[in-house]
């Protein structure tokens, strides 16, 4: 029997193969060596817990018995949230939840958030069309993955990066006109709605103003699946779920502008930090509608200062989702290089090493070592 060779190269070598093998096995024995060696996880432990109270059990993962039992195990996490997410969300989870030891199902989620942080570079460089000038496919997924805040997110085991990584493929998916799949991935994006509510708005009031309706359609269509599901498994979900951001407002007291203002001038620091964000919104809502019906350059120039503002706007995002922020500023150093093409570079290295380095070596003490950073 003649075996034929395929007649279509797929670019896969064997090189290449290996290269993802050892890569995957690199990735992994560094993830149980931190596992093993620090208490972290605190965000996937809330999911992995959650998923498990409402499959096994049938009770009620907003409890707040098991946002108790959350802070049990990490007394010293500063920023705990418990389960804040909509219902859906556990979709993501419910595989781990049936894995009963915890530390083995945080390895195996941290090693899927890493490779959809790689997966979210590739698709930033095409959601956008950055051009080849300064930045590839390549270096930018080394930027999101070695940057100290995506560093965190990892080691949080925090959700959003999944649903960042589904905002840029369904924002690649919009600009290769694949409409019904783009509005489908954009419903699941909504899991991390504190990261993804403002873009995904944008999204649809651009799609609704440029004949691109199926999006809006498949969203809506999509969305109302995934709520009505959850319903299925917990009738009361959509309250307990606005119970626990509430909660998380007012008790947990998470770091968003206006609280970051507050906390460097108590006195008038609140005020000033929400006029600020209030100026922002209003600086956004008019570009939303001097461009709803503008091309895609428009389009993308929008997105990234959507993504910009919701970081002002009194959504609590800072801290370890402060790596999306490389989103815009990659896409605005694309930009400057090509109105730059002789300085545009010197421009993007400089700029790229010190909003890179930075981060990293001001949290660097004497005495501190890798880990103890990471549990910061």
């Amino acid at each position: 029997m003649d075996i034929y060779p395929l007649k279509r190269n797929y670019g896969i070598s064997s090189r290449f193969t290996i290269l993802i093998i050892i890569g995957i096995l690199a990735l992994t024995g560094a993830n149980i060596y931190v596992v093993l060696n620090t208490n972290l996880g605190a965000s996937f432990y809330s999911y992995w817990l959650s998923s498990r109270v409402l499959f096994a059990q049938g009770e009620n993962p907003y409890g707040a018995q098991f946002f108790d039992q959350v802070a049990a195990n990490f007394p010293e996490e500063p920023y705990l949230s418990g389960f804040t997410l909509p219902l859906y969300s556990v979709i993501f989870v419910v595989l781990f939840s049936f894995i009963n030891n915890f530390e083995i199902a945080l390895i195996l989620w941290m090693t899927i958030l890493e490779a959809a942080l790689v997966f979210a570079g590739i698709k930033l460089f095409f959601a956008f069309r950055i051009e080849r000038l300064f930045f590839t496919p390549a270096r930018i997924s080394l930027l999101l993955f070695f940057c100290y805040y995506a560093v965190l997110a990892i080691a949080d085991g925090d959700i959003g990066i999944l649903s960042v990584m589904l905002l840029l493929v369904g924002l690649d998916a919009i600009r290769q006109q694949e409409d019904e799949f783009a509005g489908i991935i954009l419903a699941f994006a909504t899991m991390k709605f504190s990261l993804t509510l403002l873009p995904i708005l944008w999204i649809l009031i651009w799609c609704l103003f440029n004949q691109r309706r199926t999006v809006v359609i498949w969203f809506l269509m999509v969305l109302t699946l995934l709520i009505m599901l959850a319903v299925l498994f917990m009738t009361s979900w959509f309250v307990e779920f606005f119970r626990s951001v509430i909660y998380y407002y007012k008790y947990l007291k998470p770091i968003f502008f206006s609280r970051l203002i507050e906390n460097w001038q108590p006195e008038l620091g609140g005020r000033i930090g929400w006029a600020i964000s209030g100026f922002f919104i209003v600086i956004l809502l008019i570009e939303w509608v001097v461009n709803s019906r503008a091309d895609i350059r428009a389009f993308e120039w929008v997105t990234a200062l959507t993504i910009t503002i919701g970081f002002l706007s009194g959504i609590p995002n800072l801290g370890k989702n402060l790596y999306v922020l490389w989103i815009p500023l990659i896409y605005a150093l694309d930009k400057i290089n090509m109105r730059w093409t002789v300085n545009g570079k010197w421009i993007n290295w400089l700029v790229t090493l010190a909003f890179f380095l930075i981060p990293w070596t001001s949290q660097i003490q004497p005495g501190n070592n890798f880990l103890f950073l990471l549990t910061r």
